[in-house]
């Protein structure tokens, strides 16, 4: 699926002709630590040292090349898969989805990685494969949602939090079925592995697309979420399904806080903890092993006034904001009338 680990603010911002001043937090925590996703609180919760290196984006990772293409690959396939699948079901013909995705792809053609059966040719056979099954006849008693006269895909979500905190993120699909009005939301994954339901009963990233159907219906109670997950070396699409109800809801919001609860205390102590069971994971050691026990001073980047611009802009780029009071009076009427 489409990775949006951009999201984590991982700068590296070039302006010409401006003065980088840097600023003083005076004791205060970092803003871009307060800036979470699903990815991000999926890292904290590995390793809480790591999420506070990415977040500061460390400058004294060692370099490994075939990691960096691999990384490169693997975004650039989800990406691609996932672009390619939402104009299928926009309606687009199978020419347009291959310009979309070719217009998607931004690394050299050619670039692969063996290791996960992944490249760009191989994102268009999956688009390909697809494409096949959609005109065949897949999910055809559904209907794609449409939100101020454009398609409902990649619908962008930000949720202001407690103490300056912000949770944003992406819903891929909203779709209806044409006779019972069933609403459901599509999470479009790709796997190198063997996609299990496991890997996704319990995420929480389906439950933040809560945000989004509220606006969307304000009398849905409950949804179901459709993971299509496209197998790299099966060359197979995996559909599982997933209901989501208020309870859910309700303790997702209850997480948030205890992770907003955590990253201060952390903040506090000076210490954010290193889970030395997360020091080799996905078949590599972390790219931090071996140098995440020196000081920042050493490894990150200062907050800068050109790093404050550029957290503050990305505060305003979401078609959905919503306060963490008004979720939970939300849930609080919802409940109320069930």
């Amino acid at each position: 699926m489409p990775d949006f680990s951009f999201l984590d603010t991982q700068l590296d911002i070039k302006v010409v002709d401006e003065e980088v001043e840097v600023i003083d937090l005076q004791g205060e925590i970092d803003p871009r630590i307060k800036l979470l996703s699903h990815s991000s609180r999926n890292l904290l919760h590995a390793c809480p040292r790591k999420y506070e290196l990415y977040k500061l984006k460390s400058n004294s990772v060692s370099t490994d090349p075939e990691r960096e293409q691999e990384s490169e690959v693997t975004l650039n396939f989800g990406s691609v898969v996932g672009v390619g699948i939402q104009s299928v079901i926009e309606g687009k013909s199978f020419d347009r989805a291959v310009l979309d995705c070719f217009l998607e792809w931004e690394i050299d053609l050619d670039a692969a990685t063996e290791r996960q059966n992944k490249s760009y040719y191989r994102a268009i056979y999956a688009v390909k494969k697809f494409y096949d099954l959609y005109t065949l006849g897949a999910i055809s008693d559904y209907e794609l949602v449409y939100y101020k006269g454009k398609p409902a895909c990649e619908l962008s979500f930000n949720i202001i939090l407690p103490n300056g905190y912000r949770y944003r993120g992406f819903l891929d699909v909203v779709l209806r079925h044409k006779e019972t009005g069933e609403i459901i939301v599509l999470e479009l994954k790709t796997s190198s592995g063997i996609a299990q339901p496991a890997m996704f009963q319990n995420s929480g990233q389906a439950i933040g697309y809560s945000v989004v159907l509220d606006e969307l219906f304000p009398e849905l109670s409950s949804y179901s979420v459709y993971y299509l997950v496209y197998e790299t070396r099966s060359y197979e699409y995996k559909p599982m399904h997933f209901m989501k109800s208020l309870s859910k809801r309700a303790q997702w919001l209850s997480e948030m806080l205890l992770d907003i609860e955590k990253l201060e205390l952390y903040h506090k102590s000076d210490l954010f903890p290193m889970h030395g069971e997360s020091c080799y994971s996905f078949g590599r050691p972390c790219e931090y092993l071996g140098i995440c026990e020196h000081s920042n001073l050493q490894l990150t980047k200062p907050y800068t006034n050109l790093v404050e611009a550029y957290v503050k802009e990305d505060e305003g780029k979401y078609q959905f904001n919503v306060d963490f009071e008004t979720l939970i009076e939300r849930q609080l009427e919802k409940t109320s009338e069930h």
